[in-house]
């Protein structure tokens, strides 16, 4: 009952601001623990998106070197993880509440809605990249600002840091470490020129 009217309240919330209030802020303990799980040693995250999934609620998409988690954090918290090899098609747009990501699998369709614009146009370029699709020339061309990009980054970074966290093992590592996020976000098409500045 406690976890419908918590649902029930973001959903209003949602409606009313006409945008997920949620869905910028940094993952919660919990979620971390769930993706920490599922992490092999030699995966690295590379993106996320929080955003909800219709009939189940809170979702969050973890792209890594190898695969899309999807964490659903509701009632029956769980992962599904799916190889990167194995995305079709990926897809964003601007939707009433947020931005929509969706992705065609063989054999599934995911979907997730109010995404914040800055998140979605990241995991969007992370997961075109092995997909191979047109879906970049829509929203993943997106030129962000620069507070939007720094924000998306450091909260890559901060779960990168939290779900393995034996890759920080000091103040200067993990300096260290964001530097190698950015440049690796520009090597990877993930940041585009304008955004480098």
């Amino acid at each position: 009952m406690l976890d419908f009217f918590r649902n029930y309240n973001e959903q209003l919330e949602i409606l009313i601001e006409g945008d997920n209030p949620y869905a910028a802020q940094l993952l919660r303990h919990a979620d971390v623990d769930l993706i920490r799980n599922q992490l092999q040693r030699d995966e690295r995250i590379t993106a996320y998106a929080s955003g909800r999934s219709v009939g189940v609620g809170r979702t969050v998409w973890v792209v890594t070197s190898q695969s899309l988690l999807v964490v659903q954090t509701g009632k029956r918290p769980g992962v599904r993880k799916f190889a990167l090899s194995s995305i079709e098609r990926v897809d964003a747009e601007k939707g009433r509440y947020g931005h929509a990501l969706s992705a065609q699998l063989a054999g599934a369709r995911l979907g997730l809605y109010g995404v914040a614009h800055g998140f979605a146009v990241l995991t969007l370029r992370a997961l075109a990249r092995p997909a191979s699709t047109d879906a970049t020339r829509t929203i993943g061309q997106t030129t962000l600002g620069e507070e939007a990009q720094a924000h998306a980054q450091h909260a890559f970074a901060d779960l990168a840091l939290r779900a393995q966290p034996l890759l920080a093992q000091s103040d200067l590592e993990a300096r260290q470490l964001l530097q190698q996020t950015a440049d690796r976000a520009r090597s990877e098409g993930q940041q585009r020129a304008p955004e480098a500045a």
